[in-house]
């Protein structure tokens, strides 16, 4: 399993997890904090992990082949799905694309993915409590549903990230886009998608799943289907 170093304080998994690389040229491996001060999520949003809260960054050598990194990321959100859903109890979780997860929801988990020359860095906070991690929007913790603590769930995210990774560089997402969908949030319904950050583009249509390059896939009233490979989905409940 990849290897885990877990540090108490840090302003950055991601950035740390570089630093890393830099000194030591190790690319394979996963670092978790128990604090994260100054992590960001999409649109350079703020991504602070207090104290009992998950925050981890995989790291993995940048392939040779780049055409499929896109889709690396839903490979995360499927990591992570699986791992919370092994050890949570009576809910229903779901991934909001590409990568978000969500309990009855509730979103509980954002990724943010890096890369650089030698390696990418995929960041992951996890909320164990109902406090918000500096992300928007989020409103579960685990400890709601669970009794498993940090050691658990990241032992069960670096297994189910070792499966579905080995999966992917092996066979590309192609072999995992059915698996993803069945996992979907919005899946066959009316979907909306902000394209900027302060919410005022926005685009809607049926979601038809993803294509194997991991856009999202909408169907418009006439019946086109155009993918989307950037944006926030937005569900109103």
């Amino acid at each position: 399993m990849t290897e885990l170093i877990t540090i108490d304080s840090v302003d950055s998994t991601n950035n740390e997890a570089r630093r890393i690389v830099q000194h030591t040229g190790n690319m394979n491996f996963a670092l978790s904090a128990r604090e994260q001060t100054a992590g960001k999520g999409r649109y350079n949003r703020k991504w602070i992990s207090a104290p009992g809260n998950i925050a981890v960054t995989i790291v993995v050598p940048l392939p040779d082949d780049r055409t499929s990194l896109p889709t690396l990321s839903l490979v995360a959100g499927i990591a992570i799905h699986d791992a919370l859903s092994l050890i949570i109890r009576d809910a229903d979780v779901q991934i909001k694309w590409p990568n978000d997860i969500l309990i009855n929801g509730a979103k509980v988990s954002g990724t943010l993915i890096e890369a650089d020359p030698r390696a990418i860095y995929v960041g992951i906070g996890i909320n164990m409590t109902a406090d918000n991690m500096g992300l928007e929007n989020i409103a579960a913790g685990l400890a709601g549903f669970t009794d498993k603590d940090t050691t658990d769930v990241l032992q069960s995210l670096l297994h189910r990230w070792d499966d579905y990774f080995s999966l992917w560089k092996t066979y590309g997402f192609s072999v995992l886009r059915s698996s993803y969908e069945g996992r979907m949030k919005g899946l066959n319904q009316m979907t909306e998608i902000s394209l900027d950050a302060g919410k005022t583009q926005i685009v809607s249509g049926i979601c038809r799943g993803t294509d194997t390059e991991g856009r999202i896939l909408l169907e418009t009233p006439d019946g086109v289907v155009k993918a989307w490979n950037y944006g926030d989905v937005l569900f109103h409940n």
